[in-house]
């Protein structure tokens, strides 16, 4: 005979019951354990991680300490379309980039899209940012190169971002790389002619000058290395039904007047006149850097 237990209230529960009851709650607090354990929240278990680096106009920290920028504006009304809370997080390229090498669901931004990182198994959203890259010389003391192999015979200097394409790029090419922590350490670098060069991009040295209180016609382009656009960069092995929310998101957002609105914003903002074009991302065609700075 199976013995009713105790009960109150004319609830009566069989022993079997009982044992049942117990076993599911004991049940739900081993993996509610487990959870705490490996330090996973359930609610946040599919999301991404939102990982950008000092990298203006594009992705950069405000005076107030917030992240800002064109791309950010981006992520954030990217963000909101696909309920996404986690917070932009603001570190050096070198190890953001490592960050999203080493682990799923996690989104860095912008970044360049090479084969290299294709055959790394990352995916893009975007184009967000075109860049036209060049080797940036002080105006006072201009040297005139034709080429990569130009800088390299001459023996001259070039400083970049540490871990970045660029300075890649340079290093490979055989010409003497100085690795940086970010553009505006480069900039200081080129102004105090402890380098030849500063290798960067016309719309993002135009808002480091600002930056730094410097006059945009500090600096002269001295040769054009490449245009390319920048995107949102996802790592290997990210939930593909959060991927395919992103680019949906990204793809819904083409449809609205928010690229126009934000490329006005911004060309108010930086002084430089911005478009936006769905092949490219924003671009800034007709930059004189002598007319940026402050």
């Amino acid at each position: 005979m199976i013995k009713e237990a105790p009960h109150r209230c004319g609830i009566v529960l069989t022993s079997i019951e009982v044992f049942r009851i117990r076993f599911v709650a004991a049940v739900l607090l081993w993996q509610s354990l487990m959870v705490l354990s490996l330090g996973v929240s359930p609610l946040r278990a599919e999301g991404l991680r939102l990982i950008t680096s000092p990298w203006p106009p594009s992705n950069y920290l405000s005076e107030d300490g917030r992240p800002t920028g064109l791309s950010v504006a981006v992520v954030e009304a990217l963000k909101e379309r696909v309920g996404e809370t986690a917070p932009i997080e603001v570190i050096p390229w070198a190890r953001g980039y490592l960050t999203a090498q080493q682990n799923p669901n996690v989104m860095l931004f912008t970044a360049g899209r090479t084969q290299e990182r294709l055959d790394m198994g990352f995916d893009f959203i975007g184009p967000i940012v075109m860049w036209s890259h060049v080797l940036l010389a002080p105006r006072d003391h201009p040297v005139e190169v034709a080429s990569l192999e130009d800088v390299r015979s001459k023996g001259l200097t070039v400083a970049g971002v540490r871990g970045s394409w660029q300075i890649k790029m340079i290093a490979e090419a055989g010409i003497q790389a100085v690795e940086t922590e970010d553009h505006a350490t480069a900039a200081r670098m080129l102004l105090a002619g402890r380098v030849d060069f500063w290798f960067t991009s016309r719309l993002q040295a135009s808002a480091v000058l600002m930056e730094l209180g410097k006059r945009g016609d500090a600096v002269v382009p001295v040769h054009t290395v490449r245009r390319s656009p920048s995107y949102l960069m996802v790592s290997r092995g990210t939930d593909a039904v959060v991927l395919a929310a992103w680019r949906q998101a990204y793809a819904d957002l083409l449809l609205t007047d928010f690229f126009d609105r934000t490329a006005r914003d911004w060309s108010g903002r930086l002084g430089v006149p911005l478009q936006f074009r769905a092949e490219e991302g924003f671009v800034a065609e007709s930059l004189d850097l002598g007319d940026t700075g402050s």
